[in-house]
């Protein structure tokens, strides 16, 4: 049998395949998705693809490495300027989310402070795949979430209210999500105001009275940006009633009812 490759040449071999199968054409267009200070780089290869590759280099390691070897081989290509290596190692380090432990969060803090997840589309892959498993197993995690609302880094506070997203929708940490997203009304990124609306529009899933009253309670404080995707669930003439009474009314400083 032959033996398995360690993460530095597994991430060597990933790079490779990734770098075989690029395409200018497409890696222009993927940065037209990107603001002009976002640093990123492509190779121009399709999602499906990273993912089989993925794929078929976690065939030749299944069952040698551990958590330890894949959060190296995650942390060299996350490190990587191009977008398809940066996933490439998150997906594989996703396969072994029933090992985490709750010393993973402080190494994805890292990455996204450092920016190296300086970009909305990698600090969108961090939060499904290897945060919001980590708050699921470890709950008493959310509060050191909580904080990185008034962190510097965009790329913190955008994670700070996506990684809370597959939890909300099914109707966890509630009072996590909506405590989150009361400290980023304030915020003046647009990235923050889009993944603020984004999360309480999945909050709402599982009760979407709790979403409007909260929405009625902060009025105006909300963005309106953030304000049109948290509604984009209700019918039209509830979205329309909540954009007139919000822009009517001035904010208060009440926490959300609890129903």
């Amino acid at each position: 049998m032959n033996e398995a490759p360690d993460p530095e040449e597994l991430a060597r071999q990933g790079i490779e395949m990734l770098n075989a199968e690029g395409d200018a054409r497409a890696a222009a267009t993927a940065k037209t998705f990107f603001k002009p200070d976002e640093k990123v780089a492509f190779y121009g290869v399709r999602t499906s693809r990273v993912r089989q590759i993925e794929s078929e280099l976690f065939k030749t390691v299944r069952r040698a490495w551990t958590l330890p070897e894949a959060m190296e081989f995650c942390d060299i290509l996350v490190r990587n300027p191009y977008l398809e290596a940066k996933a490439l190692g998150l997906l594989l380090l996703a396969r072994y989310k029933k090992s985490f432990r709750p010393g993973l969060l402080k190494t994805a803090k890292s990455w996204l402070s450092a920016s190296q997840c300086g970009n909305w589309a990698t600090t969108d892959s961090v939060c499904p795949w290897i945060i919001a498993p980590l708050l699921e197993r470890f709950p008493d995690l959310v509060p050191e979430l909580k904080r990185w609302t008034s962190s510097g880094s965009l790329w913190l506070r955008r994670a700070a209210a996506v990684s809370l997203i597959p939890l909300a929708r099914r109707g966890k940490h509630l009072e996590a999500a909506y405590g989150v997203a009361r400290s980023l009304l304030a915020d003046n990124e647009d990235l923050i105001h889009k993944a603020t609306g984004w999360l309480l529009r999945e909050a709402g899933k599982t009760n979407s009275a709790r979403l409007e009253s909260f929405l009625l309670r902060q009025g105006s404080r909300i963005p309106r940006t953030t304000l049109r995707y948290a509604i984009e669930r209700f019918p039209e003439a509830k979205r329309k009633s909540i954009l007139r009474r919000t822009k009517e009314t001035r904010s208060v400083n009440e926490t959300d009812e609890h129903r």
